[in-house]
Order: structure tokens, then sequence, then C-alpha cells
């Protein structure tokens, strides 16, 4: 297997990334110097973000009875049960919930119910779920997930890379419903119990990250055993083999439609 430290710089090379990779792994005990995410922010996912966009940051950790953190977001860790009303806050709301306060994520709050019945259980590797730059010491076994940010072009070859070792043309890349955490961490960690093992995820189709998430980012979680196939293809695949392809030096000007009679 690729060690993890390699792997991240393939990915960064391969996604010509900006912002540093991440990778999501379990333990039963808090790494060293590792902080809660809530430290960061409340929302799992913003504290993510800030990780790849500061390189200071250190690794962040999400355990259970983490109060601060966003209740959604840790019933997505699977670290929680939601409140019985909180179907109806992100959905249509209620008057007997948050004021009647509603997000219209879902048309009804049965479909939310469904949904989550869908994803299946969701259970953390470990007490703590980690999220930590690929500069660690680890071990690639350890490693769950990658967590990268990438422009659109950017995803576009990603999400090229990821289905060069595949005949699949419709499940190796996903966009998955759900909130932005589940798409960077519990789907593709496997954390879902019925989330495809073998598929990066794509999104975030939720828009309520899109007050600190820039227009022109998109997130994508990547299994490790992806990953590591990713890795071992990128030299043979367009990446490198055509890479002025991939990322071009120049583009093509593309011109209005002209009338034969006004020419």
């Amino acid at each position: 297997m690729i060690r993890i430290e390699e792997l991240g710089e393939k990915l960064t090379e391969a996604g010509r990334l900006q912002l540093r990779s991440l990778c999501v792994y379990g333990m039963d005990k808090i790494p060293e110097g590792a902080v809660p995410s809530y430290t960061i922010d409340r929302c799992i996912a913003k504290a993510v973000y800030i990780s790849a966009f500061f390189k200071e940051t250190p690794p962040l950790y999400i355990e259970a009875g983490h109060e601060q953190c966003c209740t959604g977001g840790m019933v997505w860790m699977g670290l929680a049960e939601p409140h019985p009303k909180l179907k109806y806050f992100l959905t249509v709301g209620t008057p007997d919930f948050r004021g009647g306060a509603a997000e219209h994520l879902k048309a009804t709050p049965e479909l939310f119910d469904e949904q989550r019945e869908r994803a299946g259980k969701i259970t953390p590797y470990g007490k703590y779920t980690v999220i930590a730059p690929c500069t660690q010491n680890l071990v690639p076994e350890a490693v769950r997930a990658f967590i990268v940010f990438a422009g659109s072009e950017q995803i576009r070859n990603l999400c090229g890379l990821a289905q060069f070792n595949s005949s699949d043309p419709f499940f190796k890349t996903l966009i998955p419903g759900g909130p932005i955490c589940a798409t960077m961490i519990a789907f593709p960690a496997g954390m879902a119990e019925n989330a495809p093992k073998d598929s990066a995820y794509v999104g975030p189709v939720d828009p309520t990250g899109n007050p600190w998430l820039p227009p022109e980012l998109m997130i994508m979680g990547i299994p490790l055993r992806l990953a590591q196939q990713m890795g071992a293809d990128m030299e043979e695949s367009f990446i490198c083999k055509r890479s002025k392809t991939a990322y071009p030096e120049h583009r093509t000007v593309i011109k209005p439609y002209i009338k034969d009679t006004e020419k």
C-alpha cells in the first residue's frame, strides 16, 4: 500500500490542490496534539474546511457528548440520536420546535426519516473520529478515507481518475444527499451501513454550508481503497499522460452562433 503521506501528495498533485488533503480515521484514545472539533467551529464540516485551509490547525476529533457541536452533525457521525422534532426543523417546521423555524432541505418530515433509514446505521470506528493532515505518522490500515477541497475542473479530473480503472459508468463517483459532514466523513469512511464502499462522494448538496464554503469549491470524500487505486493509476492515466488536456494551458474561445445572413 502507498504510504498515507505519499498518497496525500499524489492526490494533491493529481488534483492540483491548493488546500491540504486530510484523512479520516478512528481511535480509542485522543491522538497527541489533537483538539475537539468544536474548539475550531461548532459545525464539524466547517471545522474540517478550516483545517484544510490553515495548515497550522491541529488534528481534530469528535466524540459522543460534544454538546458544543451541531446536533445534526453528531447524528450523522453516529454519536447521537436526533431530537424527535429535528425532522420538522430540517423540512417544513412545526410551531412547537424552534419557534416554527424551518430549513426546507426536504419536502416532508417523512422523507427525512426515510433518508436516514436508507443510509443505515452509522457506526464510528473507535471512540474518537479523527480528521488529520496526511502528514501524520499513520499506518495505511488505520485510515478510512481522504477529504479534499477543490475547484470544479480539479474535481472533474479527480472523478475521472477514480473511474480510470473501472468499467462502472454510474456509481464510482456519487453526489449523495445529506449534510456536508456525511458527504465528507460518514459516507466515504464507510461509517454509514448502506453507503457504497468503493465510491467517491462529491458535493455538497446541503446549502447550509454556502455562507462559509466558497462558491468555486467542492468537496470530495474518497474511501482508502479507492484513494490507493487512484494513487497507483495516476502515472498511467490522463492526469500524467495527457496533463495538458486535464489542465489546459490555453483555452478554446467559445464564439456565439451567427446566422449566414449576418456574416
